[in-house]
């Protein structure tokens, strides 16, 4: 017993060090944005958290850390993993470059597209930590990473391939869609007409329950789709029992629009 926790203690501190001596460097930046400004941030892999206030700017920390602990080029990826700000007044734009990471380890463009996954694991995670005005436009463009969002008052535009969406407390309207993420999203009220596609993810769509809202989708025959609502179905093809639903929610109001091939789709209230 005594030997186990001995050698317990010894596997937990090599974790521990190895954690520690894992390459990766930080960035913090604030820049001017009007409360009713539009805030893009386009990036792979890593994490995306943004969380609200009611200052007129957006403040943003950011670390970028290596994935690949046997790469011999760790370190210097991590060097070489660009953060871009552009954009000015209006508008601000955040940026993953991940260009001088490609070149100095002979990736390509059509090495990318070829196959995605294949140079997933030598690029640098980088993790977003961002306050911005809750009544500013959001919009993401994301890879595969893990999102969360909070509070926002305004319109939400999202595209993730295969990344985890999560937001709470969303008072507006969202466009997004997914290829085969996992998407969770929570309305504290429905303000503007929405739309949510996914191939074959999953995506949970809450909103309260006495909210109004119209209700529309198009599903191909292997979606799946449940509701705490009552709505009513329109059969397009009974054989494969292919079903479309619609239908106004307590008297109607904005439009909640799904499409969907093969995706679990599901319409709760709260």
């Amino acid at each position: 017993m005594r030997r186990f926790m001995v050698l317990t203690i010894v596997l937990l501190a090599i974790i521990v060090t190895a954690a520690q001596s894992q390459p990766s460097r930080e960035i913090t930046k604030t820049i001017p944005l009007p409360l009713n400004g539009h805030l893009t941030v386009d990036t792979y892999k890593g994490s995306i958290s943004v969380s609200t206030y009611d200052k007129p700017q957006v403040e943003v920390a950011v670390k970028i850390e290596s994935d690949d602990m046997d790469s011999p080029n760790a370190e210097q990826d991590v060097e070489d993993t660009e953060i871009e700000f552009s954009g000015s007044g209006n508008e601000i734009t955040i940026h993953s470059n991940y260009r001088k990471v490609e070149r100095n380890n002979n990736f390509n463009f059509w090495d990318w597209i070829t196959d995605p996954h294949e140079i997933s694991h030598s690029l640098p995670s980088i993790h977003y930590t961002i306050k911005m005005p809750r009544t500013a436009e959001l919009k993401i463009k994301d890879y595969k990473s893990e999102t969360h969002i909070d509070g926002l008052v305004s319109y939400l535009t999202l595209n993730t391939y295969k990344g985890t969406v999560e937001v709470t407390d969303l008072k507006g309207g969202v466009d997004l869609e997914t290829y085969k993420g996992d998407v969770r999203l929570s309305f504290a009220s429905l303000e503007n007409d929405s739309h949510f596609e996914t191939y074959k993810g999953t995506i949970v769509v809450t909103t309260p329950k006495q909210a109004g809202f119209s209700l529309r989708t198009d599903f191909e025959k292997r979606a799946h789709f449940s509701t705490d609502f009552d709505v009513q179905t329109h059969e397009r093809d009974r054989k494969h029992r292919q079903y479309d639903y619609f239908g106004k929610i307590n008297g109607g109001g904005p439009m909640l629009e799904f499409n969907s091939n093969k995706g679990n789709i599901r319409l709760r209230s709260k």
